[in-house]
């Protein structure tokens, strides 16, 4: 592999810095049960991953038909916050890795300020990140929409061209791709053939090998 000339490398969240998609994805699959909308865990993580809340919402009250209750998403918010504290990990590698980039860093992520704040807090990556952290409450539209990589890009005065993204779901690679950035998949959960389709241009599964694909 050749060197690549990359000006920012720009992280996805849940999933690529955080291993918090196994904790989310049952806590959300627990509350929609009890809520009358029974799903297993394994169709959460097949049917939602990467997408942001407010979408997976309209899918489920789309296919069941029925509207969630009011407060359903401050609900799962608020029932995620214990076991994020007990549970929650960086992704294997990522603290090692990130001390070793040398080049300029910042996340973007369908999630809200205050859940990466909090989830980069506990793993205690938030100072690698501090005051380059963009969410797609920020811009328009949520990936798969490109708005929040090209937003991040903006706002770090680089190039989307010169920008990598790391991602973990086909629906963030997608928005990578489509903002004209180049994209590695991080396969550890996800898919690796979906995060090909999607555009990823390399896919790996092992966080320790992105210092040697940069």
């Amino acid at each position: 592999m050749g060197k690549h000339q990359f000006d920012l490398i720009i992280f996805d969240c849940d999933g690529v810095l955080v291993d918090s998609e196994p904790i989310i994805n049952r806590i959300f699959a627990e509350t929609l049960t009890e809520a009358g909308f029974p799903i297993t865990y394994a169709e959460v993580t097949q049917k939602f991953i990467g997408k942001s809340l407010k979408t997976c919402l309209e899918i489920i009250e789309t296919s069941y038909n029925k509207p969630l209750p009011k407060n359903f998403m401050e609900l799962c918010k608020e029932r995620e916050i214990a076991p994020l504290h007990k549970e929650l990990k960086p992704v294997p590698g990522i603290s090692e890795v990130l001390k070793q980039i040398t080049l300029s860093k910042c996340v973007a992520s369908n999630s809200s300020h205050p859940h990466i704040q909090m989830v980069l807090k506990l793993t205690g990556l938030l100072h690698q990140f501090a005051g380059k952290i963009y969410s797609c409450y920020d811009v328009p539209r949520p990936k798969p929409f490109p708005d929040v990589y090209l937003y991040a890009a903006e706002q770090m005065n680089t190039k989307p061209e010169n920008c990598v993204v790391i991602e973990d779901s086909a629906t963030g690679v997608e928005a990578a791709y489509a903002a004209g950035m180049t994209v590695f998949g991080y396969s550890q959960y996800s898919n690796g053939q979906a995060l090909a389709t999607a555009g990823a241009k390399i896919v790996f599964n092992d966080m320790r090998q992105l210092c040697q694909l940069l």
